[in-house]
């Protein structure tokens, strides 16, 4: 059950499930974003050029998490670092075989996980700030101030998770002790 194909059948299943689970939430964020800036105009068209300014940073946002996720996918399938490693370690053993795979799945499970929450984080900040802008027009700086400052510190929580994952697939600290070099 260590044979090198099964590295490769758990690093396809690994990247479908990350890029299909990993673009949900973001899509759902900019939808709940996009849907209360509607709303937003609908309520204050006179702050429509505002509303809509944020609108569009807070879905660059939230997008750019889902390009998080495509990133780790395709290097996962076009430039797996683990790769050149498979062989080696099936000849070592069960062990070493099945650390790669999980280091490929941990790589995946952290960017989709790690993506998920801040999208939802980053669709909840916005669409409150474009609800908050239709009704207190008058603070319409200090809102957008403030929704653009918890955008960016939400993006670095997805941030971390892109760092662990690349150090996952390309810099592993675990991975000489592992693979008897």
């Amino acid at each position: 059950m260590k044979s090198p194909e099964w590295f490769f059948v758990i690093t396809v299943i690994a990247a479908g499930l990350s890029i299909g689970a990993g673009v949900i939430f973001p899509a759902i964020a900019q939808a709940r974003a996009a849907r209360q800036a509607l709303s937003a105009i609908a309520r204050q068209p006179s702050e429509a050029g505002t509303i809509s300014r944020n609108l569009f940073v807070g879905l660059a946002m939230i997008e750019s998490l889902a390009l998080y996720v495509l990133i780790v996918v395709l290097i996962l399938l076009f430039a797996n670092p683990l790769q050149g490693e498979v062989a080696g370690a099936a000849r070592q053993g069960a062990a070493a075989f099945w650390f790669l795979a999980g280091s490929t799945l941990a790589a995946a499970a952290a960017i989709t996980i790690g993506t998920m929450f801040a999208a939802i984080g980053q669709g909840r900040v916005a669409a409150a700030a474009l609800r908050a802008i239709s009704e207190q027009p008058e603070a319409r700086d200090a809102i957008s101030t403030s929704l653009f400052v918890a955008l960016a510190l939400l993006e670095s929580l997805a941030l971390y998770a892109l760092i662990v994952s690349l150090i996952l697939l390309f810099a592993n600290p675990l991975l000489g002790q592992v693979l008897r070099r």
